[in-house]
């Protein structure tokens, strides 16, 4: 069976339909976490000063109505912000603290990735933080400067393949000429469902990226039948916002 991870957590109620909790808090991964899944993704922002805080968006206005922006603000200020559900945003130092002891993938966000990789650098000083950075986290970067600057610092970071090189690896598997798509040995590729009404998270599309030692995650199915296709597709790992479904995984597929 493949690896399940969350996509910034469980924010849904036991029927999948009711959202309970604001994204990439303590209480969406703990929920996740209750469904017995332990490989989590969140998103890495950096603060006004110099704190790193998990949020997707540039600014809160998704999750707690305010649009002040993540980078123009203090950690202080942020904390004081209560979020859609009476959540507070959360700081990866105390990621760190609650949930070190679980797989992640960190989606460095574009919007001065530099200062946020840099701040997770200085982190680095920190041995435990530096071990986890280097074994228990895998790393989603925008821009190839981003990536690079990571890897210069982190020569043994694990960066998942870029939305482009996703792109180009599931056009050439589509097509049936994985060589073209540049597919890499040992590298994970997200895979939808659907791209543009057409189906390519398949058997044979699958089949493709392992020939060439290439692993496929299932990205972010949103109905059961979405999650019933990726699963007998094969995919290595699945990247869902619907935890409670690895409850019927065996009756998926």
């Amino acid at each position: 069976m493949p690896e399940w991870i969350s996509h910034r957590g469980f924010c849904l109620g036991i029927d999948g339909q009711q959202q309970l909790r604001t994204e990439n808090t303590r209480e969406a991964f703990a929920a996740a976490l209750e469904w017995g899944i332990e490989h989590l993704e969140t998103d890495l922002r950096i603060t006004k000063d110099g704190h790193i805080a998990l949020c997707h968006d540039p600014d809160l206005s998704r999750v707690s109505g305010d649009s002040l922006r993540i980078e123009s603000l203090t950690r202080t200020e942020l904390s004081r912000i209560r979020l859609a559900f009476g959540e507070r945003l959360m700081f990866f130092d105390e990621l760190l603290d609650d949930f070190h002891q679980y797989k992640w993938i960190l989606d460095i966000k574009p919007e001065r990735a530099e200062q946020t990789l840099s701040a997770l650098n200085e982190l680095r000083q920190d041995p435990a933080v530096d071990r986890f950075l280097r074994t228990q986290a895998r790393y989603l970067l925008w821009d190839a400067s981003h990536q690079q600057q990571l890897t210069s610092a982190l020569p043994d970071a694990s960066c998942l393949a870029r939305q482009g090189a996703c792109y180009r690896a599931g056009v050439a598997a589509l097509l049936g000429v994985p060589t073209v798509g540049a597919i890499e040995q040992g590298q994970f590729y997200a895979v939808p469902p659907k791209v543009a009404g057409v189906k390519v998270l398949t058997p044979s599309i699958v089949r493709r990226f392992h020939q060439h030692d290439a692993r496929v995650i299932g990205y972010l199915p949103e109905t059961h039948e979405q999650h019933q296709q990726a699963l007998r597709a094969g995919v290595d790992q699945l990247l869902t916002n619907y935890a409670h479904l690895i409850a019927s995984e065996a009756s998926l597929v």
